[in-house]
């Protein structure tokens, strides 16, 4: 019984510093998005902006790359996965930002050959991770379209970076408070004229993650109650990717 005990003891001394160490990064990271992300407006769109000049400036910021450096993926399941893959999108995409010294566009960090999204790789764990990567091989195969709302890709018309880290205890209201802010702005997420919609082109690039929650219009209508049973798809917005902020 003793030799069981003290190998119990072993095993748990190795397992606690590893989940700590995966949520270590979040305290920086709040603190991050809560000083330098606020409600504004640019080119008429109302969205959550960045100060990036601020942001890259401050110490938290190199520590918060540092501690997500160090997460071990493999070790989270369910909801703590899909919050640490999301907030670990939206901290890399300001990295890049950052460290590419981007004032006007994401879609300017890219190359001849490749996306922005595919073009930069990012240490997680011991292994390297690209914005795509992270986007459909992990965060779209959990099945859950909120995701679209959540994750930000440092553009005027993407849904509002959240100023807040997400976390498993909070995800599931975290996610239907993004999707409900979307679609409340009617520049960009959802303009109701009518029974006829206007809405993001998110629904359209990633429409079938919303095949299996009985269609755009139907998922739609869960957050915004207000759309007509009858509602018609008619036509989307035109994309902005200027910076989502200023430097």
């Amino acid at each position: 019984m003793k030799k069981l005990l003290l190998f119990l003891a072993v095993i748990v001394s190795f397992w606690q510093p590893a989940r700590a160490d995966n949520n270590e990064y979040i305290t920086p990271y709040n603190a991050l998005l809560k000083q330098y992300v606020n409600s504004g407006e640019k080119q008429e769109i109302k969205t959550t902006l960045v100060n990036y000049k601020g942001w890259s400036a401050d110490a938290k910021y190199a520590e918060a790359m540092r501690l997500i450096a160090q997460v071990k993926p493999e070790l989270l399941s369910g909801k703590e996965k899909m919050a640490f893959w999301i907030n670990a999108y939206n901290l890399l995409t300001i990295d890049l930002i950052i460290k590419q010294n981007e004032h006007e566009s994401i879609k300017n960090t890219g190359s001849l050959l490749s996306s922005p999204w595919k073009s930069h790789h990012f240490p997680i764990g011991g292994k390297d991770y690209t914005l795509d990567a992270i986007e459909n091989d992990i965060l779209r195969k959990m099945g859950d379209p909120r995701i679209h709302a959540a994750i930000n890709c440092a553009s005027l018309s993407c849904p509002d970076l959240r100023a807040e880290a997400y976390s498993a205890e909070k995800l599931d209201a975290q996610l239907d408070e993004q999707m409900r802010k979307f679609l409340q702005n009617d520049i960009k997420g959802l303009h109701i004229k009518g029974s006829e919609l206007i809405i993001s082109k998110i629904f359209d690039w990633f429409a079938d993650d919303f095949k299996e929650k009985n269609g755009i219009v139907a998922f739609i209508r869960k957050y915004s109650p207000q759309v007509p049973e009858n509602a018609v798809v008619v036509g989307y917005f035109e994309y902005n990717w200027k910076l989502n902020g200023n430097w």
